[in-house]
């Protein structure tokens, strides 16, 4: 596949890790400007005032119902956000003309999640570990998912900014236990099968006894674990400017962190579902999206599929 907008080296990033940044997909100052519409709508329902920090009685807000979203989706300030650049740079990992979102002016940026603030101490959570896909039965080449895009609509200047929790190479695992389970798995009986999977993945969820003296940044950060199969994990926090996109492969897990700064994070968490069901037997190997290849190298790891 010809890329339109990520470079080889992104794209290969993308089927190694499970994730990949695109700067400034959309203008900073439009995020900007779309943050404010969702302040106005918190000042409206929760008495939240953008000036005033002792309004700021919700720690986070998490707002996923499409009424919710769309008082504020649709006005000119978000649409403006919906450019070629970010439509491209989907489709360079799902393939062209293969998702349903992709050129259609109107498309929402899906959940939006803020990290208003909290001043516990920041560290690797055990809880809210998952892939996403609460609403479909899961299939390793289901058509519901095909990417999450992590839209920023404000700045996370640095570590412990409230950035989500990324699982790097947790994509692979995933795929081989949808893969043992032909018949499809409801979603949380899948990531149940995915932890328990593996020893790394049950210490980080806080399954396995913890020892007192562990320090989970050093184990899970700044650490990489192999697995039994050869897939490294670690667990990572990606920051960004407002206008940067986060492009994740549907099977990588998540979870949300501590916003330690004072500085309200604005999420977009993005689903973009396919035309159709993924192919990973496909007579033209050049034909294969990076999304199918990340699953074909977790599958077929004895018949490695082609680098790009």
């Amino acid at each position: 596949m010809e890329n339109k907008v990520l470079t080889d080296a992104q794209v290969q990033h993308f089927i190694e890790k499970g994730w990949v940044k695109l700067e400034q997909a959309f203008p900073r100052e439009n995020a900007l400007a779309a943050q404010d519409v969702v302040w106005n709508y918190f000042k409206q329902q929760f008495g939240m005032d953008k000036h005033d920090r002792s309004t700021w009685k919700k720690p986070r807000i998490h707002l996923t119902n499409i009424q919710e979203t769309q008082k504020f989706y649709d006005r000119p300030e978000f649409m403006v956000c919906n450019t070629e650049l970010l439509f491209d740079a989907i489709e360079d990992l799902v393939g062209r003309g293969r998702c349903i979102n992709t050129g259609v002016p109107n498309a929402r940026f899906g959940t939006m999640a803020v990290s208003v603030y909290s001043d516990v101490p920041w560290d690797v959570p055990t809880t809210g570990w998952h892939y996403d896909g609460d609403f479909f039965t899961h299939y390793v080449d289901s058509l519901e998912q095909g990417l999450l895009v992590l839209c920023l609509f404000s700045d996370i200047a640095g570590p412990q900014c409230g950035g989500t929790l990324l699982v790097e190479g947790s994509h692979n695992i995933v795929a081989k236990v949808l893969h043992e389970n032909p018949d499809g798995l409801h979603h949380r009986e899948a990531n149940k099968k995915v932890i328990e999977s593996d020893p790394w993945l049950r210490e980080l969820v806080g399954l396995t006894e913890k020892d007192p003296g562990t320090n989970r940044i050093q184990k899970f950060m700044n650490q990489t674990y192999e697995d039994p199969n050869g897939f490294q994990l670690r667990v990572i926090e990606p920051t960004g400017n407002a206008g940067d996109i986060v492009l994740c492969h549907p099977f990588v897990l998540h979870a949300a962190s501590v916003n330690t700064l004072g500085t309200p994070r604005f999420l977009g968490n993005r689903r973009n579902q396919l035309t159709r069901r993924m192919k990973l037997h496909r007579e033209n190997q050049a034909e294969y999206s990076p999304v199918e290849l990340v699953i074909r190298n977790a599958l077929f790891k004895d018949t490695k599929a082609p680098s790009v």
